[in-house]
């Protein structure tokens, strides 16, 4: 007879979907930790008195509002994600935010 411990084994975390992945793969590639090339995205709270600026980030991803990084523009992410898409990453770095 053949016995299989499984006593301690866990099943893997879950890989992240919907904004979550959207931040890990887009995101942080440029916000990420010190030495970043562009602002750390769980701070904008903290540098906005307290409050999360909702209006200004969707239209700074979805290319309404132009931000400049190291002379050429932030990729404009509403050609590539919907409105719904959008609002959720927004809404997702709201609940981010240190």
């Amino acid at each position: 007879m053949s016995v299989i411990a499984t006593a301690g084994c866990q099943s893997p975390a879950e890989a992240p979907s919907g904004p979550e992945q959207v931040y890990r793969d887009a995101c942080l590639i440029c916000h990420a930790g010190p030495g970043a090339s562009a602002p750390d995205l769980t701070t904008l709270s903290a540098v906005n008195g307290g409050s999360f600026p909702m209006e200004e980030v969707i239209a700074i991803i979805d290319g309404r509002q132009d931000v400049r990084a190291h002379g050429s523009p932030m990729p404009v992410w509403g050609a590539r994600h919907s409105t719904e898409e959008l609002q959720a990453l927004a809404a997702y770095l709201a609940t981010i935010q240190q």
